[in-house]
């Protein structure tokens, strides 16, 4: 067995709950209230619509799970399909940025949950497992540039899931690392999902991903035998993606901070990047009439450029897209709205606003180029300046760093709940929202998750 897989397998079957301090726990707790808050909000999206169909077809199973707004449980994997892409469509659940992978961590919810609720496990179960999960997937963005080998974020979100489910389903060390060893080599997604001009897929890549990962996990737990040598060995992980690896870090705060205290939570729709830049242009609306606007310049860091300003071949896409998932990753695009309609919500992706040719030429008076200066700061820094000039000559010069929900810049957990009620409340109604919010914060103290799973499988969907 390669050393990795051994101290992955050592980290999920050796970790103790209670090592986890009240603090910690309520941080997992708002980051699982945001990631059904989100689910519940995309429940009707595209995506989730096609999911549920194909999960509807194994309903009735026995030791199945629940899905958002499907009456009978369905298969373990299809449940975690189908609720990771609800929580992923509409791109508004948390985000980690590592030192040099960023994604988003609670993509891996849907599949502990998916476990648990199967083996009939309670709430604490699942945080403790959101915990663990969080910190695999943090290990290796902190080591490992995926994007640079065009692998996606899948691959490191389904060993977080196998770990996860290895810690609370109480796996042996052989169960684990088989579900761990099988969760990297069947999951090694293309980066392509979130290239050039995006599809729906986008918001299922990692969901796929996921299912996988608690699909194999079940395998391993019977006894699969899996390959001993994944990350190290012939044909394995470092052959695809050459670079040094440790996970020296593993399960190690990074300036005091655990992988959860790490991870963003956003308050607006949009790729993480933008989420400082569109709070920014909220605030200068009032001072730049959208008319005089001569042109925009803009200078970022080396990721943003590359994810939503068209630094990877894909100018065309970004200053013109056509869909909803290009438009939420493009940085003109809403940064136009944010000018334009002094907000940006959901429906600013609607394909009607999306495709309106009235926003075409704000959007072309702007640039987006990286700034050198950026390359010379630490992982965490991502400051972006901007020089607008008027065509009456005036240059206003600004610059943004940290958005809300930004560990720089937390949100309370009051704003937490807010964004949950705006989220739901349209689906639920208030009293609805209510119930489900009070649910969630008292997730810790759940003996088991049926009351829970089925106000999900109650939720009201779209066919």
């Amino acid at each position: 067995m390669d050393d990795l897989l051994r101290k992955l397998a050592r980290f999920a079957v050796d970790f103790r709950p209670d090592s986890l301090s009240a603090s910690i726990v309520e941080t997992l707790g708002d980051h699982i209230i945001d990631a059904i808050g989100c689910a519940i909000a995309g429940a009707n999206e595209t995506p989730a619509r096609i999911a549920r169909q194909v999960a509807a077809e194994t309903e009735g199973v026995h030791a199945g799970a629940s899905v958002i707004g499907l009456s009978a449980r369905v298969t373990p994997d299809q449940a975690a399909f189908c609720n990771a892409v609800m929580t992923r469509c509409l791109d508004f659940n948390d985000t980690f940025n590592g030192n040099l992978t960023g994604g988003h961590p609670s993509d891996m919810l849907p599949a502990i949950l998916a476990a648990a609720e199967r083996s009939g496990i309670g709430g604490r179960a699942v945080i403790n497992g959101v915990f663990v999960a969080y910190e695999v997937f943090g290990a290796f963005a902190d080591e490992v540039a995926l994007r640079d080998y065009a692998v996606d974020q899948g691959a490191f979100l389904s060993v977080g899931v196998a770990c996860a489910i290895a810690a609370t389903n109480h796996f042996t060390f052989e169960q684990a690392a088989n579900a761990i060893s099988l969760a990297i080599t069947t999951t090694m997604p293309l980066r392509a999902s979130r290239s050039g001009e995006l599809s729906e897929w986008k918001g299922a890549a990692t969901a796929h991903s996921v299912a996988n990962a608690l699909s194999v996990a079940r395998l391993a737990e019977r006894g699969m035998q899996a390959p001993p040598h994944p990350f190290r060995g012939v044909d394995g992980f470092l052959q695809r993606v050459p670079v040094r690896l440790s996970l020296e870090a593993l399960g190690q705060p990074v300036d005091g901070k655990t992988i959860i205290e790490r991870t963003s939570i956003k308050f607006l729709p949009v790729e993480w990047g933008a989420q400082a830049p569109v709070e920014l242009f909220l605030k200068l609306r009032a001072r730049i009439p959208v008319d005089a606007i001569k042109s925009i310049d803009i200078a970022g860091y080396d990721f943003l450029v590359k994810e939503i300003g068209g630094g990877r071949g894909d100018a065309k896409e970004k200053w013109d897209p056509q869909t909803r998932e290009t438009a939420d990753h493009s940085l003109p695009y809403v940064l136009a709205v944010a000018l334009m309609d002094g907000d940006v919500t959901l429906d600013s992706f609607a394909p009607k606003r999306v495709q309106d040719p009235k926003l075409r030429p704000l959007m072309n008076k702007m640039t987006v180029t990286l700034d050198p200066a950026t390359k010379l700061l630490p992982p965490p820094r991502q400051p972006v300046r901007f020089k607008i000039t008027l065509i009456d000559g005036t240059i206003i010069e600004d610059a943004c760093e940290y958005p809300v929900g930004h560990p720089m810049n937390p949100a309370p957990r009051e704003a937490v709940h807010a964004k949950f009620r705006k989220l739901t409340q349209p689906v639920l109604g208030d009293e609805g929202s209510a119930t489900l919010l009070s649910q969630l914060s008292d997730l810790a103290v759940l003996p088991r998750l049926e009351s829970l799973m089925s106000g999900l499988r109650g939720v009201p969907v779209q066919e």
